[in-house]
């Protein structure tokens, strides 16, 4: 169904309302069409505004500060944009199910019937009204065969962790220790021996409670952060702490990032990394509900990670609500949290459109060659290479434009007059092995732009290992500026960006451009 913007005025409603203010609020063809078929919508109600990310202070004590202080204004941002709204949800309407506000996007999730959802269409201070229906994923990397490592043999390294040099930077002791990357995805296989002592520890659902109960299945949220049994992250699909891998897909993105071979293969570029498992999307494998990974994103966030590895990407023809998205990676951007995105597996021919919602946001440092400039945000978009440096045909490829979304209206490719924003911005490794998605064991080869994504999340993983000192801005020139050049023709292009990413060379960039604070 698509999503064609209604404008709704008082007098079509002027019968079903009580409401005294009659407000144009724009309102999805799919909501007024979902609301025919059943007693009960599920709604996101975009509200007016956004809190000014340009308002922060400077400076703070600490990267966590800053994020406290930053999350504690965009939640009172939501709260007073929605105090009426809220108010008449909670004390007022009748069978309102769900109301759960998202404040990376000021935005709240309500279910409740058609007679409250027409009240809420009147009022005051609402931007959009969109319908909580899954969006088309792009497809999936795809996984080929199980394999099972001899444990009489030596350790066996991915070639994919070869291809981007990471052995080279362990020798040096920098192994990805002290950086928590968020897997936002179907889930983890967090037994696997591989991926068990990396995964994050929450310590305040860790433990016994003061009834002798273990604080990671009571029921209770123990560190008062508004999950409950939150151990190792967050299922926001599921609204629990139970983030075992539905599709599978999840599992194998991990075992790139930090898989760390003690059943033989050694698949983790990063193999000293922390994991946080937020199961958010796509058992199915075939869609995406967006909220859910916006409140997961949210996650990411208050538990502080500095690397999201995110190989999802909703297709242009599901209408993502794009200016979401990217509001989303701008407060990524001033948290301090690299966010690499896969680009897709649409290949070329849609052009602008291959690249879809999150990765087309723009990244948070343009490269010179990007000639036309706009806004920054903390994407880092990924295509897939093979074993000769050479595109898979499968990857997508750019530019991207935002000419006409609404809000933003930069990066204009007017049809090829202009060069819009280049996209991806560097590329990985793809078609490499992977940790299983149960058991203890290992998938052969994991495909797509998914599997390049956690390689190139591994190298930026070990870059803040080095240097946890750097900005995502730096991180992003960084990674750009030391890739591996693959067209003998371009140094930047809609194909690959800046090249192949190469951990050592990134480190190496970083160690001669970047002042270290206590030099």
């Amino acid at each position: 169904m698509g999503t064609r913007l209604w404008l709704l005025g008082g007098a079509l409603f002027a019968s079903l309302l009580t409401t005294n203010t009659f407000a144009a609020a724009k309102v999805d063809q799919d909501v007024l069409d979902d609301m025919e078929s059943n007693e009960v919508s599920t709604v996101i109600i975009h509200l007016d505004g956004q809190y000014d990310l340009k308002t922060l202070p400077a400076t703070f004590d600490s990267r966590e500060a800053r994020i406290d202080y930053m999350v504690d204004k965009l939640k009172k941002f939501t709260n007073e944009k929605s105090t009426r709204l809220r108010t008449y949800l909670t004390d007022t309407a009748e069978g309102v199910q769900e109301v759960t506000p998202i404040w990376i996007t000021n935005s709240l999730r309500v279910r409740a019937p058609g007679n409250v959802i027409r009240e809420i269409m009147a009022m005051n201070g609402i931007e959009r009204i969109s319908l909580h229906a899954p969006k088309a994923l792009d497809k999936l990397g795809e996984s080929n065969g199980s394999l099972f490592a001899d444990p009489e043999e030596e350790t066996k390294i991915s070639w994919g962790v070869e291809k981007v040099r990471a052995p080279e930077l362990w020798e040096r002791q920098i192994q990805g220790q002290g950086i928590k990357v968020a897997i936002i995805d179907t889930g983890i296989n967090f037994t696997h021996p591989d991926l068990a002592p990396q995964m994050w520890q929450n310590p305040g659902e860790s433990g016994l409670d003061d009834e002798g109960r273990d604080k990671g299945t009571n029921g209770v949220d123990d560190d008062g952060n508004g999950f409950i049994d939150d151990v190792m992250g967050y299922n926001f699909e599921a609204k629990n702490g139970d983030i075992s891998d539905d599709g599978g897909h999840g599992s194998k993105v991990a075992g790139i990032v930090a898989g760390n071979g003690s059943k033989g293969i050694q698949t983790g570029v990063a193999p000293k990394a922390t994991i946080v498992g937020i199961k958010s999307c796509c058992g199915s494998g075939t869609s995406i509900f967006e909220s859910n990974t916006w409140e997961g994103m949210q996650y990411a966030i208050l538990t502080k990670v500095r690397v999201i590895s995110m190989s999802l990407s909703a297709k242009y023809y599901s209408n993502p609500t794009y200016d979401k998205w990217r509001r989303a990676s701008e407060v990524m951007l001033q948290a301090g949290i690299v966010h690499i995105n896969s680009a897709g597996n649409l290949g070329s021919g849609n052009t602008p459109k291959n690249v879809g919602a999150p990765a087309s946001n723009p990244p948070a440092w343009l490269h010179p060659l990007q000639k036309l400039v706009g806004g920054l945000t903390a994407m880092i978009t990924i295509g897939a290479t093979d074993e000769d440096d050479k595109l898979r045909s499968y990857s997508s490829t750019g530019p991207v434009s935002w000419e006409n979304i609404e809000g933003y209206g930069d990066y204009a490719y007017e049809n090829g007059v202009k060069m819009g924003l280049t996209k991806p911005e560097v590329c990985g490794p793809s078609e490499v092995p992977s940790t299983s998605q149960f058991g203890e064991g290992y998938t052969n080869s994991f495909g797509g732009t998914s599997s390049a994504t956690p390689n190139v999340a591994g190298v930026a993983t070990l870059l803040l290992s080095a240097r946890p000192d750097l900005t995502v801005e730096q991180v992003t020139e960084t990674l750009m500026m030391s890739a591996v050049e693959v067209n003998a023709e371009s140094k930047f292009d809609n194909k690959c960006g800046a090249g192949r990413v190469d951990a050592v060379a990134a480190v190496d960039y970083a160690n001669a451009h970047f002042r270290k604070p206590t030099e």
